[in-house]
């Protein structure tokens, strides 16, 4: 089970940098503290990946269901940083 945990959030994470990378603003304006944080999200996913890719190490339930619920969520958002972090107003 841990080596299927394994893959499923090695393949999470990859897509998730997919998704990102491939982001087209498609008119939207540039800010530049989203695109930081995009970096750093884009940094924490690829190392995520290559260390489950090179150590190999099994993880658990939790650790692959929690890059599945982000890389949804950032599916979700079409791979739009600044969407992620705006805050809906009621």
């Amino acid at each position: 089970m841990t080596h299927a945990c394994t893959v499923i959030a090695f393949l999470a994470y990859a897509l998730t940098c997919l998704r990102l990378l491939l982001y087209r603003k498609q008119g939207a304006r540039h800010r530049r503290h989203v695109s930081w944080v995009a970096w750093v999200l884009l940094v924490i996913l690829v190392g995520s990946a290559v260390e489950l890719a090179v150590d190999g190490h099994p993880i658990g339930t939790f650790e692959a269901a929690r890059a599945v619920v982000l890389s949804l969520i950032v599916f979700g958002a079409r791979g739009n940083v600044a969407r992620l972090l705006r805050s809906e107003e009621a």
